[in-house]
């Protein structure tokens, strides 16, 4: 069974990137079911604060998944992504660690199981996604590839793969013809303080994004941190591009909720 862990965004600044999640694999006829009792991935503070915190958060998580039938989770956000495949292949391979998380869990009632496949959505729409559902070509769009650090993490250092390559693949099925592949933070970690150098980093990202008429991204914090700072391009989630692509409103896709609108 295919499950699908939110992440805590999907709850406030991410949830346009939620509402795309759902139209969007609806229209590709993906069924899937949520993880009942998530909780947060840990990410950054309870990382720095408790690592072991952290790997009991991902433990809870996948095992929640497994006790539930799930057999492949996935998250539309990078860092929720990075985050679980991180304490998922340590759990697995450095037993103290595992030891001392299942300690905790059983004080929990819980049994540790990381027997499951870690996803991104972009996993779902490279497998389902193709030129034959396309009901509005992005013919003439131009497109800024911003993966963003999560998942450029899990992607080029867990899986090994390219993912300027799979998102570069995905766009090209809608006609859009990508501009930029862009590196480099956005910013949004030091939105708390220093604003002064976040805006900075904003800025060099829309800068290097050349003549796109859009930044398309895999994070919903970059997503956020770049659409709230500047006014000179609209922000999307990738997936977003590809259901309004397969013909659905900016409504059904959540970018009405944007402070930037695609000017195409």
């Amino acid at each position: 069974m295919l499950c699908h862990y939110p992440g805590c965004s999907t709850r406030g600044i991410g949830e346009d990137m939620e509402i795309a999640t759902k139209n969007v694999l609806k229209e590709l006829g993906v069924n899937y079911k949520e993880i009942e009792g998530w909780v947060c991935c840990g990410t950054g503070v309870v990382d720095d604060a408790s690592p072991l915190g952290a790997a009991v958060l991902t433990a809870s998580n996948l095992s929640m998944a497994k006790e539930q039938g799930c057999s492949k989770v996935f998250t539309a956000c990078g860092i929720c992504a990075a985050q679980l495949k991180f304490w998922k292949d340590r759990l697995e391979n450095e037993e103290t660690l595992r030891e001392e998380v299942e300690e905790v869990l059983k004080a929990h009632h819980m049994k540790l199981s990381t027997d499951v496949e870690l996803l991104h959505i972009l996993d779902i729409i490279r497998e389902k996604f193709d030129e034959s559902k396309v009901k509005r070509s992005l013919y003439g769009l131009r497109v800024a590839l911003y993966p963003g650090c999560g998942a450029k993490k899990f992607y080029n250092f867990y899986r090994k793969e390219d993912v300027f390559k799979l998102m570069r693949e995905v766009v090209e099925k809608t006609g859009a013809q990508v501009v930029s592949e862009v590196e480099g933070c956005c910013g949004f970690p030091l939105m708390t303080y220093d604003k002064k150098n976040a805006k900075r980093l904003a800025d060099r990202v829309v800068e290097k994004s050349l003549d796109a008429h859009v930044i398309v991204t895999m994070c919903p914090f970059c997503q956020y941190h770049l659409d709230t700072v500047q006014s000179e391009k609209a922000v999307w989630h990738l997936h977003q591009l590809v259901g309004y692509a397969m013909g659905l409103s900016e409504k059904e896709i959540g970018v009405d909720k944007h402070a930037n609108k695609l000017n195409f």
